[in-house]
């Protein structure tokens, strides 16, 4: 086995590319930096660009935004021409907001520009926007707001608008936006998004990557091959890059086909603010059944969706007029300032890549190019804030010679096993979400069923138009069950049934926005970390689908706990920065936390000494206890002649506050090694013997460097 759990003979199979384009090895000039121990380096020939994203959607432009600010030069490809304005994903989770607060202030810019929390804390079930309300349910809770978990809180931000705040922050890295019409000739060059240009082929070298891509220009398709170190395709569900390297999806296919009805509505946002506000409105009546997103109810920007069912159901048959009636069906009034600005269809699925690498790691899928979700939870653009925050810094150590190539190899093993968890949980709440149809006497599975038979068997040589007769009598009877006549209390059916819709709010069966304890508390079991027991490695708790608080955890792979500190450096500063702050976002550094005693400056010093022999980036930082600023330059003398390391003091809410390292559930004596993508990847919880010979051990580990 391989450093990461990684086969000879798997290591082997990627390299084995069989995609065959004009691009030659040799044109790649070697010329190398380090020597490891899996001997593949990357080269430093200025004329190949060092990463190319193709695709510039909220994941590929963070990734942008990491890589340039760890030195890393790249480019963006996009096959449109320009950006889409359709609302999309919409919800920002805690650890997501984490990355985001520490680019530059982005994360604050997006708790200022989205809606007031009390217009969106909210699912509501309803007969109409107007009618009888069957639940609420309020997915904010007193702790989400106190920023003891986490430094900042989540956001409701529309992923257009968070890919234009995105673009901003890349425009004042030094990004420009170049038109395919200005650009007919020449490759590709860094901190460029050129738009318009469509990657329809991949050839995968053992040094380098050739893409070809396609793009009009006076009228004409043309091509241009761009060559480049490392190809990560960022380029969503549909990705050119996985389905150029014949890479399958596994999982679930086609758990619901929908329609998409983006719209704005002045006059319905501020009914809303006023009398019923929300993010999600479940609505079910006699005439229509759908979910409406309230993307922002001060703007009156909504997203309707609404289930799908071709061939029976055709597209067209989604006009804007028969849109807008459907939208007053659901309203349960008229409204006078409807404006339809989009319809689109889409599939739901819960899929993940076979594989994230390929052709030697030279090729990387990220985001939804690698696993595609229900939205319930919102986990699909936030899991691939993470695959981007995860794979900047291993990209940026191989490109600088820290790592070996094969440290990426990590990447697969850690996000694979959280794309699979993700599935699993998106999947259960989706399933959550259909118990409230399923009580009204909804039942989703006997719409679908009908459908695969008008399909699929006997079913699919009936004439067309007595295929859409049958599907329509069947949606007809369904919502009959929602009449009043049935749905009212002094019906015993329609009693047992609201009853029903009670118990399942109470109890939190219906579909759920926040994971705190999966949002923060996702942990890698294995990859570049130093796992403590192996036995545990493949134990996940089982997704439940309803809402778990987050418990602090440094077990090494799991996110560093949050604790609010001050530097000791500028003792008169009011500034307080969070645990997370300690790792930097402008460098690969790793971060050795320590409290101030003999045996933890001992492997301190240790530490610090193995990495300046291996060129590994290290800072120690000393943790002092609350109220504890005495012993000033006793971490100076300690551990000079290293001058790489900084101290910090703790500061609690309250007296009764718990110790940082009682949040990491260890004692003082102990020592944590925090990553620079703030994972954990290794601890000790006692003293030493020989330091030297462990940290050699714990950074060859990590970091696939050879300090032996």
């Amino acid at each position: 086995m391989g450093i990461w759990g990684i086969s000879a003979r798997s290591r082997n199979w990627l390299g084995l590319c069989n995609i065959s384009w004009r691009m030659s090895r040799q044109s790649f000039k070697h010329i190398g930096r380090r020597t490891f121990s899996d001997s593949y380096t990357v080269q430093s020939d200025d004329s190949v660009l060092p990463v190319l994203i193709i695709g510039a959607g909220p994941v590929g432009m963070t990734l942008s935004i990491l890589l340039t600010k760890l030195g890393v030069k790249c480019a963006i490809l996009e096959k449109n021409k320009a950006f889409s304005t359709h609302p999309q994903a919409h919800f920002i989770n805690n650890r997501s907001m984490e990355v985001f607060r520490k680019l530059d202030g982005l994360g604050d810019e997006i708790l200022r520009s989205q809606p007031p929390v009390e217009f969106w804390r909210k699912f509501i079930y309803c007969t109409s926007l107007t009618g009888p309300i069957l639940g609420a349910v309020d997915h904010m809770q007193p702790q989400d707001f106190d920023q003891i978990a986490s430094p900042v809180s989540v956001a409701h931000f529309s992923q257009y608008k968070l890919s234009r705040l995105l673009l901003k922050h890349l425009e004042k890295l030094g990004f420009h936006m170049v038109n395919s019409e200005k650009r007919e000739h020449g490759s590709i060059g860094e901190r460029e998004i050129l738009m318009g240009h469509e990657c329809i082929a991949v050839n995968g070298a053992e040094r380098g990557v050739t893409v070809t891509a396609s793009f009009l220009s006076k009228g004409k398709y043309m091509t241009r091959d761009i060559q480049c170190h490392f190809l990560v395709g960022t380029d969503g569900a549909g990705s050119s890059v996985r389905k150029s390297l014949g890479i399958n999806m596994r999982g679930e296919k086609d758990l619901q086909k929908l329609v998409s009805v983006h719209f704005l509505s002045q006059e319905l946002g501020q009914y809303l603010i006023k009398e019923r506000p929300g993010m999600l409105f479940f609505i079910f009546n006699r005439d229509a059944i759908g979910v409406l997103v309230a993307h922002d109810l001060k703007q009156g920007e909504f997203v309707l969706q609404v289930p799908f069912y071709p061939p029976q159901q055709k597209l067209e048959d989604f006009s804007s007029e028969m849109c807008k009636r459907l939208i007053f069906k659901l309203a349960g009034l008229e409204l006078a300032d409807v404006n339809v600005m989009d319809i689109k269809p889409w599939v739901m699925h819960a899929e993940v890549a076979e594989k994230f690498l390929s052709c030697n790691n030279r090729i990387i899928l990220a985001g939804d190019a690698a696993h595609r979700f229900p939205p319930a939870g919102g986990f699909g653009m936030n899991t691939g804030i993470q695959d981007a925050h995860n794979l900047a810094w291993k990209l940026a150590s191989v490109i600088k010679g820290v790592s070996p190539i094969s440290i990426l190899n990590s990447y697969e093993l850690e996000r694979s096993q959280i794309a699979q968890f993700n599935t699993a949980l998106s999947v259960q709440n989706f399933k959550a979400a259909m118990k409230v149809p399923a009580a009204l006497g909804l039942d989703p599975t006997v719409a679908n069923a009908v459908h695969r038979a008008l399909n699929d068997t006997v079913g699919s040589i009936l004439p067309s138009v007595l295929q859409r007769t049958i599907l329509d009598g069947i949606f007809s009877i369904g919502r009959a069950q929602l009449s009043d006549f049935v749905l009212n209390e002094n019906n015993p059916l329609g009693s047992a049934r609201l009853a029903k819709l009670r118990q399942i709010f109470e109890e939190g069966q219906s579909l759920q926005l926040q994971f705190p304890a999966e949002d923060l508390g996702f942990r890698y079991r294995k990859g570049a970390l130093v796992s403590e027991d192996d036995s545990v490695l493949n134990v996940h708790e089982a997704p439940t689908g309803r809402r778990r608080d987050y418990i602090p955890c440094s077990e090494p792979g799991s996110r560093l706990p949050h604790m609010n500190v001050k530097l000791l450096s500028n003792p008169s500063s009011k500034e307080i920065l969070s645990t997370l702050d300690l790792v930097s976002i402008d460098k690969v550094e790793f971060v050795l936390i320590i409290a101030p005693f003999k045996e933890s400056y001992c492997l301190a010093r240790a530490a610090l000494e193995v990495a300046n022999k291996f060129k590994l980036p290290l800072k120690v930082c000393v943790m002092w206890p609350n109220g504890s600023i005495d012993g000033a330059g006793r971490t100076e003398a300690a551990l000079t002649p290293w001058k790489s390391f900084e101290e910090v003091v703790e500061v609690k809410r309250s007296s009764d506050s718990p110790s940082w390292w009682d949040i990491c559930q260890m004692t003082d004596r102990g020592a944590i090694l925090v990553r620079p993508d703030e994972h954990v990847a290794w601890r000790t919880k006692s003293r030493i013997a020989d330091p030297i010979k462990k940290m050699k051990s714990i950074f060859h580990i990590v970091t696939g460097v050879d300090c032996f």
